[in-house]
């Protein structure tokens, strides 16, 4: 979605990204006596995803690529002509409609081609020329939203009775004319139009640098005796949940430790992000970034800030839940933040197969109803999924795909429960588009981002109960219940202290001070300590953790997370609860996309967020896990 709706400029990442990576073990071979990591040919086609549903191959992409270079100036040629009437305006609007997803579906594309193997330089060179075409038809049709918001808003709705037609864009007009006082100019908006790519620029080079770039420097660390291992970004919490101490803090330090050594121009980038953010606030008249970064969704913020300040209130329970880790692990001296992840009993009870994974995935996922369920077993055989980590694969997961694809999700699956529940996460992201994309006409045919992570997490919520209801060794049903509270401590909590340090940096851009690699560590720092509490020690090379995270330039994305987790603990336990009309309300939310704004999207799935409610529930959700969990630990001894 563009600054202010669908009007002007594509998508150019379509793509729904999840902060924790995937965890578990690689998928590996034998290499003289050590693992590694395969090569994508060395992975079934099964477990690689389609792209041919998009195109066929790159000539096909190539062909379609110059038909867009051909059809996108037909819409700068339209320039001067919304005044016409009604019927004008429609042609516009149709032929922006067909032009923009065949953009997308170009992007989109390329951007999974470079994602399968960032070492390819080909297919870099393709996304590269992607988001050109994508910057081109911005600038071809930036004109669009200054030219029509000079049309008042009262003929526009007496152009909808008069012409029926264009009734359809009613919510998208309502949601243009909300944003008029930001919309400059015909000549500024095309400047900015073209300044996307500098924009763009500090997120590229952060992309490339975390995932190619370092990829050749973390060094291989012992995992046991006469046995090494090699470090990648993707594995990263698979050393993190080894119940060796030795292991992790070698992995951890041998990962963060190498961002660490790029933490000076790390910090130029994430500064050139913030920058960007602040450029645009300046330039538009918003007073704040992150009132500029929520107006697009018509986000309150005090929805933010109720987040933050709520979050805050309830710190004690992770403070109680570090000791607990603590005296779990027998800690002497105290949690680092290498042992944030380690599980408190043994993982082997809880392994899966891709295949076993969904399988129990679909099983989990049945109280959602038939229609649901039938089109996610269509996905998975026709496949949406790209199953393995390989060498040069970006890391972690996501769920990508626009409206002309099938969805596609991206997964680095090790094997273990929290791949499960990845592999349910993105599954609910891909479900959420497939039904968005199938219902509503394009122009509402994208969620927005706030309501994103609803889908994804509600799924994770259900597998959980089902699996839980389904353990009775006291020992395998502890491990999972300290699964239920990490995810929730990376969702909830860990995505609110990372919303907060966004903020921090972007208070401090906006007051003038410096963004540098020290100034950067020191919020992080702060902000990390006041959250984990005095069971938490604090080390030097924490300060630097930052630069791990791609989120810091999405602009204001992950506090998202947080919402969405509180929202989607309140669906699911009405859906489990057999409460009537639950699952059509819920599927109801699906099929809705952007056709109205997020906060009554979510009302029509039975859910108010500009309440602090639903964060209090989750809250009193977590400290009922948390109870559970120390009953466990005491009975244990």
């Amino acid at each position: 979605m563009n600054r202010l709706g669908k009007w002007n400029g594509v998508v150019l990442m379509a793509v729904v990204p999840l902060l924790l990576v995937a965890y578990g073990q690689a998928q590996t071979a034998a290499d003289d006596g050590l693992q590694r990591v395969l090569e994508r040919d060395e992975i079934d086609v099964r477990h690689r995803w389609n792209l041919e549903t998009t195109f066929k191959n790159v000539a096909e992409w190539e062909a379609e690529y110059q038909r867009l270079e051909q059809e996108i100036p037909r819409l700068a040629e339209m320039r001067g002509t919304l005044s016409q009437g009604p019927e004008q305006l429609m042609t516009v609007l149709t032929l922006r409609d067909q032009i923009e997803p065949r953009i997308s579906r170009v992007f989109v594309y390329t951007s999974l081609l470079g994602d399968q193997d960032t070492r390819v330089g080909e297919n870099q060179a393709l996304r590269a020329r992607s988001r050109a075409l994508a910057i081109k038809y911005s600038e071809a049709t930036s004109w669009l939203e200054p030219e029509l918001t000079a049309i008042p808003h009262d003929t526009i709705k007496t152009w909808m009775r008069q012409h029926k037609p264009l009734a359809l864009y009613e919510q998208a007009f309502d949601d243009l004319y909300r944003s008029k006082e930001y919309i400059l100019s015909e000549r500024e908006e095309e400047l900015l139009a073209m300044a996307g790519e500098v924009f763009g620029t500090p997120g590229n080079a952060y992309r490339l640098l975390s995932g190619a770039d370092l990829v050749g420097l973390y060094p291989r660390i012992d995992v046991a005796p006469g046995q090494t291992a090699e470090l990648s970004d993707s594995a990263f919490y698979q050393f993190m949940r080894s119940p060796d101490r030795n292991v992790r803090r070698a992995a951890y330090e041998g990962i963060v430790g190498t961002y660490k050594k790029v933490r000076n121009a790390g910090a130029a980038l994430l500064n050139g992000a913030v920058q960007s953010h602040l450029f645009t606030v300046k330039a538009r008249g918003f007073d704040s970034c992150l009132q500029a970064a929520l107006h697009n969704e018509n986000i309150p913020v005090r929805v933010y800030d109720n987040l933050v300040d709520t979050v805050n209130e309830n710190l004690p329970l992770l403070h109680r839940y570090m000791k607990l880790r603590s005296q779990a692990l027998n800690l002497a001296d105290g949690v680092r933040a290498y042992d944030l992840f380690a599980p408190f009993t043994k993982e082997a009870k809880l392994r899966y197969t891709y295949e076993e994974a969904v399988e129990t995935m679909f099983a989990a996922l049945e109280p959602l109803g038939p229609e649901y369920c039938e089109a996610m077993k269509k996905g998975v055989a026709s496949r949406w999924i790209d199953v393995y980590p390989t060498k040069g694969k970006r890391s972690g997961a996501y769920s990508s795909g626009t409206f002309l694809t099938q969805p596609y999700i991206l997964l680095n699956f090790h094997g273990g429960y929290d791949d499960m529940s990845t592999l349910a996460h993105e599954m609910g992201h891909s479900m959420h588009s497939y039904f968005s994309r199938g219902t509503q006409p394009y122009v509402y045919s994208s969620y927005r981002i706030f309501c994103a992570e609803v889908a994804s997490t509600t799924n994770e919520i259900l597998l959980q109960d089902y699996v839980l209801q389904r353990i009775d060794d006291p020992e395998t049903k502890l491990f999972l219940l300290v699964e239920l509270l990490e995810t929730f401590r990376g969702t909830v909590f860990r995505q609110t202290m990372f919303s907060e340090f966004e903020q921090r940096i972007h208070e401090m851009a906006e007051q003038g001070v410096p963004l540098t690699a020290d100034s950067l560590g020191a919020a992080y720092g702060q902000i990390m300590k006041k959250y984990y509490g005095p069971d938490y020690v604090h080390d030097e090379l924490v300060d630097s953790y930052w630069l791990r995270i791609p989120h810091f330039y999405y602009n204001f994305y992950v506090y998202k997370y947080s919402t969405s987790f509180c929202a989607a603990t309140n669906i699911a336990r009405r859906i489990l609860d057999g409460e009537p009309g639950a699952v059509d309300a819920y599927m109801q939310f699906l099929k809705s996309g952007s056709s109205q704004y997020p906060i009554d999207l979510l009302k029509l799935a039975r859910v108010d967020m500009t309440s602090a409610q639903p964060i209090e529930d989750a809250m009193k959700h977590f400290e009922r896990l948390l109870d559970e969990t120390e009953k466990l630990l005491a009975q244990r001894g």
